[in-house]
């Protein structure tokens, strides 16, 4: 079960976006809650002014921004859903009230398709627990091959202002075993390669936290990030065969590490949704996440990858 309602929503050109997507942003407010928008800065500016046509300039200033950062590794809806959900889910613990999410499909970059495929699945499962609407608005001349991925991705329609339920169960962790998770950019040779198992974890840390020190991170950053590359160093090692692989680079003021191992991966969303208080064992990738500028998890025929970036 799921106190998310995630929900199509269909558009013909600006105009018609401009409309709907204003309809129900506007009507939300009316009634007492609150709205968190992702839309490229026309719609947004389209929507803004709307907003204060209608309701004033306080009910502008209360919009949510939600922002996706690709970044120098590339697009990852992993970790923007990571960052989505930090954010929704503190407003709902500190205001609480009715929640409106609306996100716009936008190909802004190259490997547009494999990315909106990754964040329709990641936040299917990070947002999962909260009691919100999430209204995907796509173009109606979306290219016909992605048409029954958007459906797939979408236990709701949006007609008429009202969620209509479509009769599918949304399964996000198939929708990225037909279309994978994007590859991050190539960054070039490691300062760090090093290959490690179950006794040589003490090393990767070693190795990160010296990274850490000497590219000016505080003492507790630096502890941090470590504490996150063990986590997903260990169980490197305990899915991937026992052996697995650190590799690290310094750019400019950040560090990135990635870990290869050589395993399948059964989860390919690991650590979004929040872990069960009871459970023995999930947190690991969780925590890691939350310490974290990027985690972006991926995998092909050489096995399970990891990398996780430091920002200064």
């Amino acid at each position: 079960m799921t106190a998310l309602r995630h929900a199509l929503c269909w558009y013909s050109g600006d105009t018609d976006l401009h409309a709907r997507l204003g309809d129900v942003v506007v009507g939300a407010l009316r009634e007492g809650g609150t709205v968190a928008v992702e839309l490229r800065p026309a719609t947004e500016v389209a929507l803004r002014g709307r907003v204060a046509d209608e309701l004033g300039a306080d009910a502008v200033a209360g919009l949510l921004r939600l922002e996706r950062q690709a970044g120098p590794d590339g697009p990852s809806g992993q970790t923007d859903a990571v960052r989505a959900a930090r954010v929704l889910r503190a407003h709902a613990e500190r205001i609480g009230g009715p929640l409106t999410v609306v996100a716009e499909h936008a190909a802004v970059h190259s490997g547009a398709d494999a990315y909106w495929n990754e964040i329709e699945a990641a936040v299917h499962v990070a947002l999962a627990d909260l009691p919100l609407e999430l209204l995907c608005f796509f173009p109606d001349e979306l290219p016909q091959p992605l048409v029954p991925a958007a459906r797939a991705a979408h236990p709701f329609d949006l007609h008429d202002g009202d969620l209509v339920p479509t009769g599918e169960a949304c399964d996000p962790r198939r929708l990225l075993a037909e279309r994978p998770a994007p590859v991050p950019a190539e960054l070039g040779p490691p300062l760090v390669d090093l290959a490690f198992d179950g006794v040589r974890l003490r090393d990767v840390r070693a190795a990160v936290d010296r990274a850490m020190r000497e590219q000016g991170f505080t003492r507790s950053r630096a502890e941090d990030v470590t504490v996150a590359v063990n986590e997903v160093a260990t169980n490197a090692v305990q899915h991937g065969g026992g052996k697995a692989r650190l590799m690290l680079w310094t750019p400019d003021a950040d560090v990135v590490c990635e870990i290869h191992d050589s395993g399948t991966l059964a989860d390919p969303l690991p650590g979004l949704a929040p872990p069960d208080p009871g459970a023995e064992h999930g947190r690991g990738i969780w925590i890691a996440r939350q310490l974290c500028d990027l985690l972006h998890v991926w995998a092909d025929v050489e096995g399970t990858h990891v990398r996780i970036r430091a920002a200064a």
